[in-house]
Order: structure tokens, then C-alpha cells, then sequence
């Protein structure tokens, strides 16, 4: 019985190895002059990108970095070799070079049934893009992504700048325009606007904003119908970005210098307070196109001044959309 258990436990592992296994003999260059040297070089990263980002193995044709560059293998030729490593699955992969673009296939098939159960392709315009599609595809293996979408700010390739997805170009400089408001408990939401700054340092983004929250006219918690509220900063702040996608959320804080204005007329008496001074604000919101040339951002952030006004310290919470336009060097 105990020799029983060990060799059913030697089975069982043996089954879960297999399906963790995916057998690729290598890339074929199509329409392209045969190169051992791009073939084993872009074969050994699409398998280290595949490792690095998931739970598989893949095996490369033995043949592959040796003498002279290995031509399409056969598909029963890839079954039989998958069959003989107790492989569950075995990979092809094509690269094209068609009309000045780099076109790179890849897909998986079933070893027993030779059905293909995954696909992808990628495109770029230089070879100098093969290393960001390469990494694209070994993320979206096996998964529901696509390379095509599933870009990180640093793999943007020349063929995405010419695109009409991504309009990205090699810039880190945005000038954006805000539109939102600023929520002051027991008082009125007030409306605001701005200009932004956004310098992008790919681990972080700064920025400079200069807002303007004039009042909405009606202070609802308040005895008096004429008292208004007037508020406005300039802000230096550091963003993080919590991944480095193109859309992804965002935390963010800095300090800023505000000013804030109370009026009022209770009682036909005129009242006017106006004090400024510096404080702090700290939120986060959520990043779409950031690589792109256009971007949007969706804010909330609590502002909170170190001064008082009208013997309070007038905190609120800003929030509101800014669309941002890259400059060019």
C-alpha cells in the first residue's frame, strides 16, 4: 500500500509538471534574411518574459543557438517532441517583416488534439521593437489581455506612435486645463477650474496647479443667504501612479498655498475675512492614456490649510477632471 501511495503521488506530480510545460521550437523568420542569431535571441526572450511574468516552463528546441538558422519544424514534428517531454502544450511562433512593419505570432496548442487554445500577435515598426513586443506577449500568454492593448509606459513602440490608439510621443511635459470644485462642510460646493503642470519622471509625476474655487452664491448651512465663500491655491505635489499601465489609479499629495475669502452682510453689516497661507492636500484618482498625448485624470484630494479663517481652518475636499496636452522638447 505505501508503494502504492508513493508511485500515485510520483503520477500526480508528474501530471501537474506537465501542465506547467510548453515545448517552442523557436521562431520562424518569415520574408526576412534567415538569422541564427535573431532566432535564438528572440526565442530565449519571449521564454524568459513567459517564465518571468507566469508559472510555466518553456522548453526551446535543443537545436536552437547552434550552427545555421532552423526553418519551420512541422507540426507533427512539434507533437511528437511535446509528446516525448510529457508536455500538455507546445507553442509556434512567427515573426514577419512585411511593408517596413515587424509582425510577431504567437500560439499554443493542445499536444493530444492539436487544437490551438491561445493566440496573440504584436507589431512594430523597427527591430529595435521586438524587445517591447516580446514583453508584451509574455505578459498576455495565456491570458485575456492582448499585447495590442496591455502596454506599460515604457514598451511604446515607433508603430504605436503611428497609430490612432496611441498618439504617444517621446515627451514627459503636460500642460492640462481642471475642471471641478471644492466641497467645504457646511458650506457650499463651489466651482472651480485651473491650469496644471505635469512633469513626468516615469516612477513618479510632479506637479504644478494653480486653482480657482469662486463661490456658488449660497451658503446652505448657513443663517445668512448673502454669505459667499472665495478660495484658491498654488500647489507643488508628487503623484504615484500604483502601476505602470497606461490607464491605472493614482495617489498623490504635496503642499499648497491658498488663500481663502468669507463675506457676509448679516444684519446689514458687512463682513469680510480674507486670510492666506500654506497647507497641505493628499487624495488619489485614476490615470487614463497616460502615455499618450492627450491624458485625463479624475481626482479627489482633502485640502487642508494650516491658517484659520474666520476663526476656522476652512478644509475641503477638491475634485474634478484634468486633461492634460504633452509638450514637445
Amino acid at each position: 500500500m505505501k508503494t502504492f501511495f508513493s508511485l500515485l503521488a510520483v503520477l500526480i506530480f508528474q501530471l501537474s509538471s506537465a501542465q506547467k510545460v510548453v515545448y517552442f521550437p523557436g521562431f520562424e523568420l518569415i520574408n526576412m534574411e534567415p538569422n541564427s542569431g535573431l532566432q535564438y535571441s528572440t526565442s530565449k526572450l519571449i521564454k524568459s518574459y513567459i517564465e518571468d511574468n507566469h508559472d510555466y516552463t518553456v522548453l526551446l528546441d535543443e537545436r536552437i543557438g547552434g550552427d545555421g538558422y532552423l526553418g519551420r519544424e512541422p507540426l507533427s514534428t512539434s507533437v511528437a517532441k511535446s509528446t516525448e517531454i510529457n508536455s500538455r502544450y507546445f507553442m509556434t511562433g512567427e515573426i514577419h517583416y512585411l511593408q517596413g512593419v515587424y509582425i510577431i505570432s504567437l500560439g499554443v496548442y493542445e499536444t493530444t488534439t492539436r487544437e490551438q487554445v491561445w493566440h496573440d500577435m504584436a507589431k512594430g515598426a523597427a527591430e529595435q521593437d521586438l524587445d517591447p513586443l516580446l514583453s508584451r506577449l509574455g505578459r498576455s500568454f495565456f491570458t485575456n489581455r492582448t499585447a495590442k492593448t496591455d502596454i506599460e509606459i515604457d514598451e511604446v513602440t515607433e508603430y504605436d506612435q503611428q497609430g490612432v490608439e496611441l498618439a504617444q510621443i517621446k515627451v514627459n511635459h503636460y500642460m492640462g486645463i481642471m475642471l471641478g470644485g471644492k466641497a467645504i462642510p457646511n458650506e457650499s460646493i463651489l466651482s472651480g477650474f485651473g491650469i496644471t503642470y505635469t512633469y513626468d519622471a516615469s516612477t513618479f509625476l510632479f506637479n504644478l496647479d494653480f486653482e480657482l474655487f469662486p463661490s456658488s452664491s449660497l451658503s446652505v448651512n448657513h443663517r445668512s443667504p448673502d454669505r459667499t465663500i472665495h478660495s484658491g491655491n498654488a500647489s507643488l505635489g508628487v503623484t504615484y501612479p500604483l502601476s505602470r499601465k497606461r490607464t491605472t489609479f493614482y495617489i498623490n499629495g504635496g503642499m499648497e498655498y491658498s488663500y481663502t475669502q468669507i463675506n457676509d452682510s448679516e444684519y446689514d453689516v458687512d463682513y469680510h475675512d480674507t486670510e492666506s497661507g500654506i497647507g497641505a492636500y493628499f487624495g488619489g484618482g485614476f490615470m487614463i492614456n497616460r502615455n499618450s498625448t492627450v491624458n485625463l485624470r479624475i481626482f479627489a484630494a482633502a485640502s487642508v490649510p494650516f491658517y484659520k479663517v474666520d476663526d476656522t481652518k476652512v478644509s475641503g475636499v477638491k475634485f474634478g477632471i484634468v486633461t492634460s496636452f504633452a509638450r514637445k522638447k
